[in-house]
């Protein structure tokens, strides 16, 4: 069994794909060991040292690390727990338990807007100390958040526009609007600070 790891937005968290359907619709948030009783595969997991979350799809489990825990410690050992437990043949989930409806951020747009924000979008704002997460995704509309230096930034509509929606629309030709949901007025660093006259200057 080959399981394969994505990084997300979230450097707390790590997307394990095991190639094998997870679960067969919907989603499953366990914030807790406690709260993981209708998952055996969740539960196998909080018995690892360091794992604070976990998340469960149709196609991929993501694992949330404890602070002060570092992946190069958590991973192999989650890696040997998924395949442990795909090999075993029990189920990710007891009969009756009820999965959540699959979010739009779940959906296979959702997946691939994710992954070109983490891969090529976040590393070339991050030079600006800024950061683009996505909200949701409705239909033909992603929804996104600016943070860091993008949050408050006289550049922020310009770079949605020009860059962000451009490069989501691209690649991703489903979707034909991408709308900003940042509540700019709350941005503490902007990279860039509105000069007058409505310019913007460093």
């Amino acid at each position: 069994m080959f399981i394969q790891t994505e990084a997300t937005a979230n450097p707390a968290r790590i997307r394990f794909l095991p190639g094998r359907a997870v679960l067969p619709s919907g989603t499953a948030q366990f914030a807790a060991a406690e709260g993981a009783d209708g998952s055996p595969l969740a539960r196998a997991l909080f018995e690892l040292d360091g794992v604070s979350g976990v998340a469960l799809d149709p196609t991929s489990i993501t694992l949330a690390k404890a602070d002060g825990m570092e992946w190069a410690e958590l991973m192999p050992a989650a890696l040997v727990a998924i395949m442990d437990h795909f090999g075993s043949g029990r189920p990710v989930i007891d009969d009756g338990f009820e999965t959540s409806p699959e979010s739009g951020l779940d959906s296979d747009d959702g997946k691939a807007i994710q992954r070109l924000l983490d891969e090529h979008i976040n590393p070339q704002v991050a030079s600006h100390g800024g950061h683009i997460a996505l909200v949701d995704v409705k239909g033909d509309t992603a929804y996104i958040r600016m943070g860091g230096g993008c949050q408050g930034c006289g550049m922020a509509n310009v770079t949605l526009k020009q860059g962000v929606a451009k490069a989501i629309q691209a690649q991703i030709p489903a979707i034909t609007n991408v709308l900003d949901v940042t509540d700019h007025g709350g941005g503490a660093n902007p990279y860039y600070q509105p000069g007058k006259g409505g310019a913007s200057a460093l």
